[in-house]
């Protein structure tokens, strides 16, 4: 993960902590950012793999199973998400900016086929998401 969207995690867990009854029970999530010195999300950002497990925590569920040989130790042996899949993407093209759009998957997908461009604009990401501000409570 880059250091810019590692950032930008942090800030969603907390949104996500403090605001708790806008999401599904359960639901796997992907952030993104629109990076410096760009005016839209590329939405080959979105990897096949990421988008396979969104897509399949939304419709079905995901099953995973951490290893006890983990130096670290692991929290539990497993868990299985349904429920939601979401993308969260911010402009980090302006400084200090607190919005964020929180995308459905099958809505993310939808626009990314129907249109000619290889990136989507804000004013994509406004149409077919929510829009939030981090650090507020809903």
């Amino acid at each position: 993960m880059r250091k810019d969207e590692a950032t930008f995690t942090t800030k969603v867990k907390k949104f996500i902590k403090h605001n708790r009854h806008l999401f599904p029970q359960s639901f796997l999530f992907e952030v993104k950012i629109i990076r410096l010195n760009n005016t839209s999300f590329p939405v080959r950002e979105l990897s096949k793999k990421e988008e396979k497990l969104l897509l399949r925590a939304k419709h079905s569920s995901v099953v995973a199973v951490n290893s006890d040989l983990d130096r670290m130790g692991t929290i539990c042996d497993g868990y299985c998400v349904g429920g939601g899949g979401l993308i969260f993407i911010q402009n980090f093209t302006i400084p200090e900016n607190k919005t964020f759009y929180c995308i459905d998957i099958d809505n993310f997908i939808k626009k990314r086929d129907s249109m000619k461009r290889k990136s989507m604009k804000v004013s994509h990401l406004k149409e077919i998401g929510l829009e939030y501000q981090l650090y507020t409570k809903y």
